[in-house]
């Protein structure tokens, strides 16, 4: 039975790639949430709309009825806690229509776990700008949902080619592409990789 994806965050680079990879590799039915939706264009057979602030909770309840996964690749600039306060909104509404399944994106570096050799500069003990991406992942962690908290590098082009690492492993690379970015999701929404309360490192495979 085909699956009913809401997507957080459509409109973006990384939810676009996912948005493509669920189109063309499974059978879901996506809810495309952006401040901007009414700038995409949906296939109408399995695709619909709704342009929303993710912070609109009545809003957000309306477009997350009849969900089966909530996919997050929502992102913030500036403010460190606005991250924390979507995905807390988010379990809200979550735990309000008694849903369980959220995947969401945070960032390569929340626990210090790209070595020198890749650029510790990232890290979130070097890197101030990554502190809302570890504020959000710990409101996740602390929840009841059955999440899956994807850390991806910098995002470029490529082909999919993906080297998956969990918390706790040094990764081995800070880029991740688009495109292994929705194979992951596509693994993750299918069954085919089971991440059940888990924290994935997502990077390229080092070049010999």
């Amino acid at each position: 039975m085909a699956k009913n994806i809401l997507l957080l965050g459509a409109s973006g680079t990384a939810g676009s790639g996912v948005r493509k990879a669920l189109l063309s590799q499974t059978d879901a039915y996506l809810t495309l949430v952006s401040r901007h939706a009414n700038q995409l264009t949906p296939n109408l057979k399995r695709e619909k709309l709704a342009q929303l602030d993710v912070h609109d909770h009545d809003a957000l309840i309306k477009a997350m009825k009849g969900q089966d996964i909530v996919f997050s690749a929502l992102s913030s600039e500036g403010d460190p806690d606005e991250l924390a306060r979507l995905a807390q909104d988010i379990i809200n509404a979550m735990q309000e229509l008694h849903l369980k399944r959220l995947i969401f994106m945070v960032a390569m570096g929340i626990y210090n776990e790209i070595p020198k050799s890749v650029g510790a500069q990232d890290n979130v003990d070097n890197n101030p700008a990554q502190i809302h991406n570890l504020r959000a992942a710990k409101v996740i962690e602390g929840s009841s949902l059955d999440y899956t908290l994807l850390r991806p590098g910098f995002l470029v082009p490529g082909p999919d080619s993906v080297v998956i690492t969990h918390r706790g492993e040094n990764v081995s690379g800070n880029t991740t592409t688009i495109s292994s970015v929705g194979s992951v999701a596509v693994r993750l929404i299918t069954g085919d990789l089971q991440a059940s309360r888990g924290s994935l490192g997502l990077n390229q495979p080092t070049k010999r």
